[in-house]
């Protein structure tokens, strides 16, 4: 009886160990990696902004719900199509008594990969109400250089 206990108690940790790393793995998916998925500066219960990302003829509007989050705690960063929103929520102090405590604390971090090139110059963010608002214009095509339209035109 004991050798099956054994086995079982073993079987039972390599189950946890494969569902972890299941979890790790759909967190990575997700874009929220790092500190986020378990990293020092991370508390219990770490947590991932909700996102919407709204696209125009003219740019892409992200929205994303940061609340109890400073504006100098948030880092947004553009590199050709690839937008990352991360930061942090600092916890209450730790000197109070909580009666309940639900909110989630910790650093995040968000990754996108949108279906068109932004202008990096043009990028306005606004943090107001909890809610981080950032207007990603799109590049503009250009002409190709040396290629000059010719138009036709009646008669010779």
């Amino acid at each position: 009886m004991a050798g099956f206990r054994a086995s079982y108690v073993e079987e039972m940790a390599r189950i946890q160990e494969r569902v972890q790393a299941l979890f790790d793995e759909l967190l990575l998916r997700a874009g929220v990696v790092g500190d986020a998925a378990g990293g020092a500066d991370t508390l219990p219960g770490s947590w991932s902004p909700a996102v919407d990302i709204l696209e125009t003829g003219e740019a892409f509007l992200l929205y994303a719900e940061l609340p109890g989050v400073e504006r100098e705690d948030v880092d947004l960063t553009v590199e050709g199509r690839r937008l990352e929103v991360s930061g942090r929520r600092r916890p209450l102090p730790a000197d109070r008594a909580f009666a309940r405590m639900e909110r989630s604390y910790g650093r995040f971090r968000r990754v996108f990969e949108l279906p068109a090139a932004i202008d990096a110059d043009r990028i306005a963010a606004v943090l107001k109400h909890g809610v981080l608002r950032v207007e990603l214009p799109k590049r503009r095509p250009e002409a190709d250089p040396g290629t000059i339209p010719i138009e036709q035109r009646g008669g010779s």
